[in-house]
């Protein structure tokens, strides 16, 4: 008996590898992609988002040099970096300032309630009424009426697995998260990104040809 064909996805509905730069991941499928970092964010007792705060902002208040070494200090909290990588110190200053500032610390591996409605938004901006919810690897695909979703009346549970990537009925725009990291990626032509951006100043920075997963390190 013949062994299963290995799956791959097309990179236009899923995140970037680990082990390549981002824009070379997606080269044929998208030209721009931006970085969304999570924002931290305050809950009230009733669990609703109260304010949010930017990396930048946080940095400044941990007393961190740059949000390379946040990101690093985040992906350590969470267990996410190799040894040679983790910064256990920074790791507590994080922490300790969160807990400090009554904070709580970026979402990692999915899409974070302090940003999705923006981003529902600027796809219907963009033109688009339905996306698909994709799981991680790509396996399994909804069709969303993209409303709905806003409306919070959309079915977005998946079969096999955590929703990890909206993107348009065309692949003309993509949201992607990957499993260890505290940033959304939104993958589309230069324009689009300039155009969601303009409506949406997400905090940010745009792939350069080496930015990879693990860019802070």
């Amino acid at each position: 008996m013949m062994d299963k064909p290995t799956f791959n996805a097309p990179h236009n509905c899923i995140c970037a590898y680990e082990n390549m730069p981002i824009l070379e991941f997606y080269r044929g499928y998208f030209d721009a992609v931006y970085i969304i970092l999570h924002p931290f964010y305050k809950l009230d007792k009733d669990n609703k988002i109260t304010q949010v705060m930017a990396w930048k902002d946080f940095q400044s208040l941990a007393g961190f040099k740059n949000i390379n070494q946040l990101d690093i200090a985040l992906r350590t909290y969470i267990g996410g970096l190799r040894t040679e990588y983790k910064n256990k110190k920074d790791a507590d200053i994080l922490e300790q300032a969160s807990n400090l500032h009554d904070l709580w610390i970026p979402s990692e591996g999915n899409f974070q309630d302090t940003l999705d409605k923006e981003m529902l938004k600027s796809l219907q901006e963009q033109g688009h009424q339905y996306m698909y919810i994709g799981d991680e690897w790509g396996f399994e695909r909804k069709l969303c009426y993209i409303q709905d979703a806003l409306e919070g009346k959309a079915d977005m549970l998946l079969t096999w697995g955590p929703e990890k990537n909206w993107y348009t009925s065309h692949n003309e725009i993509l949201y992607t998260t990957h499993w260890d990291s505290h940033f959304t990626l939104l993958c589309s032509n230069k324009n689009t990104v300039e155009n969601i951006l303009a409506k949406h100043p997400f905090e940010g920075f745009y792939c350069d040809e080496k930015t990879d997963i693990y860019w802070s390190t």
